[in-house]
């Protein structure tokens, strides 16, 4: 008798437990971003999602001056890693000049995000607020 009230106590504690492990990081959601390169500022949306162990990253921005209409530059997005609040991934992207290497670092407090690009023209600043 003694043994199957332990068990059932072990199972009970394991399934209150599962919401706390199935929970996803703070990084995760959707971030409009502003990125700041020279005299200008690119606007971005960020998307970090998360299925099962795994993160991905999605990027659309809209380069300053460019038509409404105009098709996103084409990028690959690998390595993402996601740490509590924290997240770093590379990113390659194709510009009209050619290819570019990115790495991303940022850290989510509440519902801001804070970060940096390293990037050929040296360290970029990159801000965001959580949208979804």
């Amino acid at each position: 008798m003694l043994r199957k009230s332990a068990f059932a106590a072990a199972a009970g504690a394991a399934l209150f437990a599962l919401p706390a492990l199935a929970q996803s990081s703070p990084v995760v959601g959707t971030w409009a971003n502003k990125t700041a390169v020279q005299e200008m500022v690119i606007e971005s949306t960020m998307t970090v999602a998360q299925n099962g162990g795994a993160y991905t990253v999605d990027i659309k921005e809209s380069m300053p001056g460019a038509p409404a209409d105009a098709p996103p530059m084409p990028s690959t997005i690998s390595d993402v890693k996601v740490e509590g609040a924290t997240i770093s991934f590379n990113r390659k992207l194709t510009t009209p000049q050619g290819e570019m290497a990115l790495v991303y670092k940022g850290t989510v407090t509440g519902d801001s995000f804070a970060g940096e690009i390293a990037s050929d023209f040296g360290p970029l600043p990159i801000t965001g607020t959580r949208q979804q």
